[in-house]
């Protein structure tokens, strides 16, 4: 087994916490050599975790390793844990846990899209060698808004595909993103257009960051 610094352990948890948190959907899979037991999860503090295991009669071994999956509504994230204590009671057994390895995503093809509406601009790439001129900025509104791209409204006819430049400001973030605008699009009334645009080129961490701030942003409005 692979030991792992602190500092790694530290900053995976420090990136994917939140996100995982902050999933209505989220669910946690425990695994014990070829048995898989969903358990809930009462706290995360740090490296260590609080896990509600419902069947009374199972003993999980205290002196292997296990596996945890973290299912949300876009990824998994996969970990390795250390049970540590076991902590008995009427209806439930409590363990306690450390996270003994960095956590990973393994992301699914599908990403969460969160209604949203915010002004977005799009900047026609212009075609290599080519001597048309590309045309205006394009203005729009945007319907909803996930990791792998967004749709959005916009009085603007466009003949696509398009290579696109995607500038827009989000919860707490202001991106410009390299993005394809896709060919399939609806036409709402002769004046509103409705565009599918996947990003492209969108480095990990400002994907990243932009799944944490859509998970943020539709917890927010849960709760106003």
């Amino acid at each position: 087994m692979k030991n792992y610094t602190e500092n790694e352990i530290e900053k995976s948890i420090y990136t994917y916490q939140s996100v995982i948190l902050l999933d209505p959907n989220m669910r946690i899979k425990l695994i014990d050599e070829n048995t898989t037991y969903g358990v809930k999860l009462a706290n995360w503090q740090e490296n260590n975790l609080l896990l509600e295991l419902r069947q009374t009669n199972i003993n999980l071994n205290l002196s292997k390793k296990h596996t945890i999956n973290m299912l949300t509504s876009h990824s998994t994230f996969v970990a390795n844990v250390s049970i540590v204590k076991k902590i008995p009671q009427d209806k439930s057994t409590f363990y306690m846990a450390q996270i003994i390895s960095p956590i990973h995503q393994k992301r699914q093809r599908n990403h969460f899209r969160q209604e949203a509406t915010v002004p977005v601009t799009l900047i026609v790439i212009a075609e290599k060698n080519s001597k048309v001129k590309p045309p205006p900025p394009i203005k729009g509104i945007t319907i909803d808004i996930s990791a792998g791209g967004l749709k959005f409204t916009s009085i603007t006819k466009i003949v696509p595909p398009l290579n696109v430049y995607i500038n827009f400001s989000f919860h707490n973030l202001r991106l410009t993103l390299k993005g394809r605008i896709l060919e399939h699009f609806e036409e709402v009334d002769t004046h509103q257009f409705i565009y599918r645009v996947a990003f492209k080129d969108i480095d990990t961490e400002t994907q990243q960051k932009l799944e944490k701030n859509i998970l943020e942003y539709g917890s927010s409005r849960r709760y106003k």
